[in-house]
């Protein structure tokens, strides 16, 4: 991809369709499309470390043709807090927002899920336009209606739906990622391959071995990939309530273990997709205890966790209670009827195939059952 391209797809969630443009070194050029459309004033929800990387390029682009106000929050999952949000939208609202203006969500999944929020609530829906600035926004969360925040209980129990205007990504600002943060999309992607696209495996591993993952061709594959996948289940189910239920293959586990250890470190805890590729790692484990993955390709889990560069463990101080009482309380609750002591999951039979049926891939799982495959990712668990 020569570093003057500029390309567009459609997302299409079911009928919902909105533009993904994506180049490298186009931010200059998606100011420009940002300019053009007619806003009255542009609310940037960002955080601190997004801000003082990128900010001043965008905001004095933006700033020639509105009025810009930036809100802006210390990074982390944090952020995503009622707090936050109530301030957030009485900001924008004493600013002088009107149903002219743009939300734009500039920087990672959760200020793109703030922002999404912030868009949804403010005069019932006003246009919001995603420039994300790390692979798990690129790759994952932009592509998707979902905008949500956490409860003190658990993550995204309070959220809505909306549609963005278009997203705009810079690919080369992913390649100025820290290991931890590019390799966070790194593992959404690769959930796309073990749980919707097993084709797209071998390429992966390859990609993976030759290293270099930040090189703009190797980040626009993996794009594209991601594009690809999650178009293919949403395209059927936009609101992701049924057969896109697959992409949440490894969030029961991995959102638990994501919580408890941003309670405990905040920023510094595992990224997303590192805790997701630890709840794969748990529902392959699972899977293979029903009869459907088998040794081997539990084995590829590990093999490409240990490729990205993943933890293959739980972090130290959290206990497996603390990731259990999470679990209980998981967003994918009431979708298919399981008991108190049961948890709803995504497990595969194969790799592309999940168990469940089409319209619900989903599976009653025994807590104790996942209290077993927790215990097994702790330190010093066993293999």
């Amino acid at each position: 991809m020569a570093e003057t391209d500029w390309n567009t797809r459609p997302v299409d969630l079911g009928g919902v369709v909105y533009p993904y443009h994506y180049g490298v070194d186009c931010l200059d050029r998606i100011v420009d499309e940002l300019g053009a459309m007619g806003a009255d004033r542009f609310f940037v929800v960002t955080d601190d470390h997004v801000l003082a990387l990128h900010g001043e390029r965008l905001l004095s682009g933006l700033g020639a043709h509105a009025p810009v106000d930036v809100l802006s929050l210390p990074p982390g999952d944090g952020m995503k807090a009622l707090p936050n949000l109530a301030a957030h939208v009485e900001h924008v609202i004493a600013a002088g927002a009107s149903r002219r203006s743009v939300v734009v969500a500039f920087g990672g999944g959760v200020p793109g899920n703030l922002a999404g929020v912030v868009a949804s609530l403010l005069f019932r829906g006003v246009r919001l336009v995603h420039v994300p600035t790390t692979t798990v926004a690129a790759m994952d969360s932009v592509i998707s209606l979902k905008q949500a925040i956490n409860s003190s209980r658990g993550k995204n129990h309070i959220g809505t739906y909306r549609a963005p205007e278009a997203v705009y990504l810079d690919v080369r600002l992913l390649a100025t990622l820290p290991d931890k943060q590019l390799r966070s999309g790194l593992c959404e992607a690769t959930k796309n391959c073990l749980a919707i696209r097993p084709d797209s495996i071998p390429e992966m591993r390859r990609r993976l071995a030759a290293g270099n993952l930040a090189a703009p061709e190797t980040l626009v594959w993996l794009l594209e990939e991601s594009l690809t996948a999650k178009t293919a289940v949403t395209r059927r189910d936009p609101y992701e309530q049924g057969s896109g239920l697959v992409l949440e293959y490894g969030h029961t586990v991995g959102h638990a273990v994501e919580m408890c250890d941003q309670r405990l470190r905040g920023a510094e805890g595992l990224s997303h997709g590192e805790a997701v590729m630890l709840g794969m790692l748990a529902a392959a484990r699972i899977s293979r205890t029903r009869g459907g993955l088998d040794d081997a390709s539990v084995t590829v889990h590990e093999e490409l966790a240990q490729a990205l560069g993943a933890p293959t463990r739980v972090p130290e101080r959290i206990s497996v209670e603390q990731v259990m009482d999470v679990v209980r309380v998981d967003n994918k609750r009431g979708y298919l009827p399981v008991s108190g002591e049961e948890a709803a999951m995504v497990l595969l039979r194969e790799h592309g195939v999940p168990y469940g049926t089409a319209d619900l891939p989903l599976t009653a799982v025994p807590l104790e059952v996942v209290k077993e495959a927790v215990t097994d990712l702790m330190p010093g668990g066993a293999r």
